[in-house]
């Protein structure tokens, strides 16, 4: 026969109800309250940037060019990927991405042309800019202000 170490608490619940142990817990409650703060070493305002890219294949290398846009503040800089897209001589295709940064210190387009390799007897599929990030400098806002209801104005 094998006693059970609960058995004087089941004998307490069948006869006594509650056992004793939890009588006392049920008066206790406790609530934390935290605090967190986040410190920033400098605000950056977004912008919204907008980018074109023209291409060609020039035997074993994709030339692009093209221009980048920013219509919401003067100063800024970011940055945006180039991907490459191109066929092999066996149908494979591969793609590519070039992660590059831009500046410009007035409210004027930025140029941005380049290079890349894609080897030999490969046909191009395409040049895409891609990921385009846009922060003003100086802090400036943009001039499109956004309403509570997250409209244009």
């Amino acid at each position: 026969m094998v006693i059970s170490t609960r058995f004087p608490y089941a004998l307490a619940i069948l006869f006594a109800g509650i056992p004793v142990y939890a009588l006392g817990q049920e008066g206790m409650e406790s609530t934390k309250k935290y605090q967190i703060l986040f410190e920033t070493t400098e605000h950056r305002i977004y912008c919204k940037a907008s980018v074109w890219v023209e291409y060609s294949q020039y035997d074993t290398e994709a030339h692009y060019n093209g221009e980048i846009s920013n219509e919401e503040c003067g100063p800024s800089s970011g940055t945006y990927t180039i991907a490459v897209r191109y066929r092999d001589e066996s149908g494979q295709v591969h793609a590519t991405e070039i992660e590059n940064i831009w500046q410009r210190a007035d409210d004027r387009t930025v140029i941005i042309e380049g290079k890349h390799s894609i080897g030999a007897n490969v046909d191009l599929i395409r040049v895409r800019a891609r990921k385009i990030q846009c922060v003003c400098a100086n802090n400036e806002s943009p001039t499109t202000e956004i309403t509570e209801t997250g409209e244009n104005k």
